[in-house]
């Protein structure tokens, strides 16, 4: 348990003035951003908010389990860019884009771009949910 947790109530500070429970987080300014009570660190909870809540155990094996497999469903779209591309980058490559039938969902496109500068992959599925990542 060495990761920092967000808070349930947690919402991008980037995008939002208060978490989802009403808390502004101006209330929290001069702290550094992993000393305010948004977020346990090692196991410890902070403190210095009434409503913050982490992910049980369970919450977070299940959390755990869902990125391992979207790295999963995302190695295998990477496996058949390459594939379609002709095997893997090497220096002096042209930079390549293109679209095969997507090999995760099996019902929509998967689109890519490779750079020729460093290999590079750049993908999304036309499928609602299905895998899309840069490197």
């Amino acid at each position: 348990m060495g990761e920092t947790e967000f808070c349930n109530h947690y919402r991008a500070m980037s995008e939002h003035k208060t978490c989802s429970k009403g808390v502004a987080y101006e209330d929290f300014k001069g702290l550094k951003f992993d000393e305010r009570p948004c977020f346990e660190k090692r196991g410890v909870a902070p403190t210095g908010c009434e409503f913050a809540e982490f992910p049980t155990p369970e919450e977070r094996e299940k959390r755990r389990q869902e990125i391992m497999q979207r790295f999963a469903r995302i190695g295998t779209a990477r496996a058949a860019i390459v594939a379609n591309l002709g095997g893997p980058w090497k220096r002096g490559m042209e930079s390549a884009s293109g679209s095969i039938p997507c090999p995760v969902c099996e019902s929509g496109t998967l689109s890519f771009s490779r750079s020729g500068y460093n290999g590079h992959i750049h993908a999304g599925c036309t499928s609602p949910g299905c895998v899309r990542w840069m490197e």
